[in-house]
């Protein structure tokens, strides 16, 4: 270990006991190739796949030669619980005590939504649309026409909700959190665990299964001089799926910083408060959506606000909203979702049409810093 320390930490924890568990390998065989860290730098992997049992890794490159430090061996664990991570995390900084730390979770994930209500079913049921080439969603989200997506934390049928990823991160702070996991780049999310770093990256619609370019990842990170390589990093993730054809040509990135993200539920509010729109009624198909469901969660949060202030709030609600994005880039299409507007930020439109997901959403921080949107 340097004598003062190592400048960065880089954790990527890969919960990955569940249909990923093969993808992960590929990923992680990705970073080993690449693994060529400053000694200054530490860089640990957590896997956890399928009947394999679970390990906390240190790749690094003495004399040109790839090196493999197995720190822990955990055995048959569940990496989706808050005690796992809490571990990983504690024993990745007392093994490489740094100036900075970063983290990157890759799973599945589903934004902010409580567990078990990624489609939730509407009341009154909606049909099925067939499917239409120029539109998006009126196809079946499971047809093997279509790339594999990560649909944060899921290890068998347990999954950590971000209520219970809050409460693992509080204790640490890091200068980024970069979500390798689907629909996570939603505000509902980020408002929950603001307090946790000063930079998210992810993405507001899904992620193709193959996910970050991990070939690339310790180039663009390291050395690590801040804001500057998770920039490069987001460019290094839409120039992967861009160059790519068909339905993988599908991308959406943003960097967003916690910073502006309170001063932007301020602005929102007022939208909120002021506005004569009542949510059930908008018309979604004229919103950005960015999920595959039937009945849509994520919306495109400045679409949104538009819809529902005059110009005088929703112009001061953007001139927050620019500050809390830093970077945003998407391809035309994810899928055959047209990615028509792109703020980089998803975010929930009330519906009594989705019971279970409407109370969920009562409870979350970014609802009762607005001013309780939807109340008791």
């Amino acid at each position: 270990m340097p004598e003062d320390g190592y400048v960065h930490n880089l954790l990527i924890y890969m919960a990955a006991d569940n249909s990923l568990s093969d993808l992960a390998l590929e990923n992680m065989n990705e970073i080993i190739a690449h693994a060529d860290v400053p000694e200054d730098h530490a860089l640990l992997v957590f896997i956890d796949r399928r009947n394999t049992g679970a390990f906390l890794i240190r790749p690094r490159k003495v004399n040109s030669q790839v090196i493999l430090d197995t720190i822990q061996r955990y055995g048959t664990v569940n990496s989706g619980e808050v005690s796992m991570l809490t571990s990983v995390i504690t024993t990745a900084r007392q093994e490489c005590p740094a100036q900075s730390y970063g983290l990157i979770l890759w799973s599945h994930g589903t934004g902010w939504l409580p567990k078990g209500l990624y489609g939730e079913s509407a009341t009154p049921a909606i049909a099925l649309q067939s499917f239409s080439p120029s539109g998006a969603f009126r196809y079946n989200i499971h047809d093997s026409a279509y790339p594999g997506v990560k649909t944060f934390g899921q290890d068998g049928e347990s999954q950590m909700e971000i209520a219970d990823l809050s409460y693992a991160l509080k204790a640490y702070h890091h200068d980024y959190i970069c979500f390798d996991a689907c629909l996570m780049a939603d505000v509902q999310t980020y408002y929950e665990l603001k307090d946790a770093c000063d930079y998210f990256v992810g993405s507001p619609a899904e992620i193709i299964d193959t996910g970050f370019p991990y070939d690339k990842l310790l180039s663009v990170m390291m050395p690590y001089k801040g804001r500057e390589n998770l920039i490069v990093l987001c460019d290094a993730y839409y120039n992967k799926y861009n160059a790519m054809a068909g339905y993988n040509k599908s991308a959406t990135i943003s960097l967003v910083s916690t910073q502006f993200l309170t001063p932007l539920a301020m602005a929102f509010g007022e939208l909120v408060a002021h506005t004569s729109a009542d949510p059930e009624t908008v018309d979604r198909e004229s919103l950005q959506t960015y999920d595959r469901l039937r009945e849509h969660v994520f919306f495109d949060i400045e679409r949104m606000a538009r819809v529902l202030g005059d110009d005088t709030r929703y112009n001061a609600f953007c001139e927050v909203l620019n500050n809390v994005v830093v970077y945003k880039k998407s391809t035309e299409y994810f899928i055959t979702i047209p990615i028509n507007h792109f703020s980089g930020l998803a975010a929930y439109l009330p519906t009594e049409r989705l019971p279970r997901i409407q109370s969920g959403f009562r409870n979350t921080s970014w609802n009762m810093t607005i001013g309780g949107w939807v109340s008791e």
